[in-house]
């Protein structure tokens, strides 16, 4: 299915050149596939996840028992949800650092979506790079339930319409500040942007690295290498995982990491990216993205560094 929506995508632009403690445990059937206008909406069961073609296409929502983990466009109204974005940032201008904001056809415009026997495709207008020559590309996005694992995956799909481009793929989660972010120990030493606040700091433990959410004056960001995840334990005890492939330090973007962690006064963003590649007209670069959601055990300790909530994210992954 996924490759099916790829080919649709490439025509396209062609053409355009848990549970625990007595508490209830999570069913992921029926599964149901609608769209009401330009919003689709994938349920499966108690797990819920809806995405907003009109903007970007934005995952608005991703909630369990109907609790969503996801910063609402209701607490902000320009960033909020999760996106996907072509990396390395300072592709996105001319002057090679400080580029913002990123693309208009791939971060906030509408996206042209379908329901494909399960499956939800969007495509995202042709979009510009200010830092690559001649660059125009799409970009495609496809959610698809997986009921057996309790989760759904969302495959990303960057095509270059005029040129190749040397670009990697980028999934940005917002959530709200108090929470818990954590990720595989990988290989060196956690950096920060240079104007991070002080506060500021990722830790080790329990084989892992924490991110325990606090207060800070202004935008502060981490990078590392990780080990193919990225979870978030929201105040309300709902873990929020996403894996994806390993990506090795070399493979990376320049300026960027397999995992980077931004925050300021009012939200937090968890971030994955993936290999640096070449990608040529009419071979589009696909990058899968698994997401699942579990409400914490009751009794797990919701805190950085603890062994329990790092084997009950370990049990997670492994579903």
């Amino acid at each position: 299915m996924k490759i099916a929506w790829a080919a649709m995508f490439l025509a396209v632009a062609a053409g355009a050149c848990g549970g625990g403690g007595g508490e209830k445990a999570p069913v992921y059937t029926p599964v149901s596939v609608t769209n009401d206008g330009d919003v689709y909406t994938l349920q499966l069961g108690d797990l819920k996840m809806v995405v907003d073609g009109a903007r970007g296409a934005h995952v608005a929502e991703f909630s369990l028992f109907g609790t969503n983990v996801l910063l609402t466009r209701d607490q902000n109204r320009n960033t909020y949800g999760s996106v996907y974005w072509p990396s390395p940032q300072a592709s996105w201008c001319a002057a090679g650092g400080g580029c913002w904001p990123p693309p208009a056809a791939i971060d906030e415009q509408a996206y042209t979506g379908s329901i494909d026997t399960g499956s939800v495709g969007l495509i995202s207008g042709v979009a510009s790079l200010g830092g690559v020559a001649d660059a125009m590309l799409t970009v495609g996005k496809i959610f698809t339930p997986v009921p057996e694992h309790g989760a759904v995956d969302i495959t990303y799909v960057l095509n270059p319409t005029t040129a190749s481009v040397v670009l990697a793929p980028w999934q940005l989660s917002r959530v709200l500040t108090g929470g818990i972010t954590f990720f595989g120990q990988g290989s060196g030493d956690v950096t920060y942007t240079q104007d991070s606040d002080p506060t500021f700091a990722v830790t080790d433990g329990a084989g892992d690295r924490w991110y325990a959410s606090a207060p800070v004056s202004h935008d502060s960001k981490a990078f590392a290498d990780g080990t193919g995840w990225l979870a978030h334990v929201t105040p309300d005890r709902m873990l929020y995982l996403m894996s994806f492939p390993d990506l090795q330090p070399a493979d990376a973007a320049p300026g960027e990491a397999e995992i980077e962690i931004f925050t300021n006064r009012d939200y937090v963003e968890i971030e994955g990216q993936g290999p640096l590649a070449t990608v040529v007209p009419g071979n589009a670069m696909l990058w899968t993205v698994r997401w699942k959601l579990r409400r914490v055990p009751a009794g797990t300790p919701i805190e950085a560094g603890n062994a329990e909530l790092a084997a009950f994210a370990a049990v997670v992954l492994a579903e």
